[in-house]
């Protein structure tokens, strides 16, 4: 009769796991707590609103520009030496967004947060990968996915008491503790590795076209009623020139940032464009419900975080219960269905109004948190 060996992880990789997981837990944290408390932030400095919509939008480009050659940076260079530099620039952004004094301030920390979290999201994947045998490598990684799950779900609620109880400026300075302690155990505590069956080559040009092309595209859609027509051609032939010499770059460079064979796979590109839906929605969901609740609603930022629950919870709960019943090819089911959901919670959503009732606003963003989680993991399987 044959018994099964079941395999612990050493200590040390336990304390390895902790680290990883700590700071990925303020990815999730920075996201949703920031944003969760820009109405407060912008009424104690008087910023305006298009100041702290870019202090969101430069975290979110610099993650997009860097967040593929982070990962190959790591490969060469060391994974651990990079974690360590993605921590220390979060950290270093959550201090000076507790210390700012207006919308720059503001912008400069998120923009090092966006740094930090380009690093912190691929190379912590790779980190488990190469910390933990092959038996023990999925549950690693469903503690990582989950660590982030309950630190995006609990991030609303979090930062709506922090900022009750003691101002906005520890909605920043509350996740330093989380980069120290990561930063100290996997010094301490993760070995270093590196890709040696790859070449030391890293795609700069692409990372650079990437960066320039989208920075001009958020630049011309958000800012185009600030510019002049000149301002706003002269973009919009950037944005077109970057992407096509991005495209360009990928036929000539051997190890490129953007893989033709990808872009010609149809199930990854409609998984990918599946995506880049439901991640547009999330960014404009997260940025401006806290503003509707707490500005025209004059909700207190704890119940705007109470309310915002009713999108991440759900997330909770369907995403295992969509993982054991997805397969492959039945991911455009899943999402079909989950987009039927963002378009129910998009029409509720125009009803909003002054004197909407708390009970309307929960069922419309329920619906929400049900296509998200629905859409998320369907359409990232099939990508991958």
């Amino acid at each position: 009769m044959k018994h099964e060996i079941k395999e612990n992880p050493h200590p040390i990789n336990v304390l390895s796991l902790v680290g990883i997981c700590s700071g990925c837990i303020v990815m999730g944290l920075v996201f949703t707590m920031v944003n969760a408390s820009i109405p407060v932030i912008q009424q104690a400095l008087a910023v305006p609103l298009h100041l702290m919509q870019w202090m969101m939008m430069a975290f979110g480009i610099i993650n997009c520009a860097l967040l593929v050659t982070s990962g190959r940076l790591a490969d060469m260079f060391g994974r651990k030496k990079v974690y360590l530099f993605g921590l220390s620039s979060s950290g270093l952004g959550m201090l000076l967004g507790g210390f700012s004094q207006g919308g720059v301030g503001l912008i400069v920390s998120m923009s090092l947060a966006g740094l930090g979290n380009a690093i912190l999201l691929p190379v912590s994947q790779a980190m488990l990968v190469s910390e933990f045998p092959e038996t023990l490598k999925s549950r690693a990684i469903a503690l990582w996915a989950t660590a982030i799950a309950y630190a995006m779900a609990l991030g609303p609620i979090v930062g709506g008491v922090i900022s009750k109880e003691w101002g906005w400026r520890w909605i920043f300075w509350s996740m330093i503790p989380f980069f120290i302690i990561s930063f100290f155990l996997i010094a301490l505590f993760s070995k270093e590795s590196k890709n040696t069956v790859d070449p030391p080559i890293g795609d700069y040009w692409g990372m650079t076209f990437l960066g320039v092309g989208l920075t001009a595209f958020v630049l011309l859609t958000t800012e185009f009623n600030r510019f002049s027509r000149l301002t706003n051609g002269i973009l919009f032939l950037l944005t077109m020139g970057a992407f096509i010499a991005l495209w360009r770059n990928s036929r000539r460079f051997p190890y490129p940032i953007l893989l033709p064979e990808l872009v010609r796979k149809r199930v990854f590109i409609a998984a990918s464009i599946a995506s880049a839906c439901l991640i547009f929605y999330i960014w404009a969901t997260f940025f401006l419900l806290p503003i509707y609740l707490q500005n025209v609603r004059y909700l207190s930022p704890l119940s705007s975080g109470l309310i915002m629950l009713a999108i991440t919870v759900p997330v909770i709960i369907l995403s295992p219960i969509v993982g054991r019943r997805y397969h492959p090819h039945k991911a455009w089911i899943f999402s079909l269905i989950g987009f039927i959901f963002l378009l129910i919670s998009s029409i509720l959503q125009g009803g909003f109004g002054e004197t909407s009732s708390v009970v309307f606003i929960v069922i419309t963003t329920l619906f929400f948190g049900m296509g998200y989680g629905l859409i998320y993991g369907p359409t990232a399987t099939a990508a991958i």
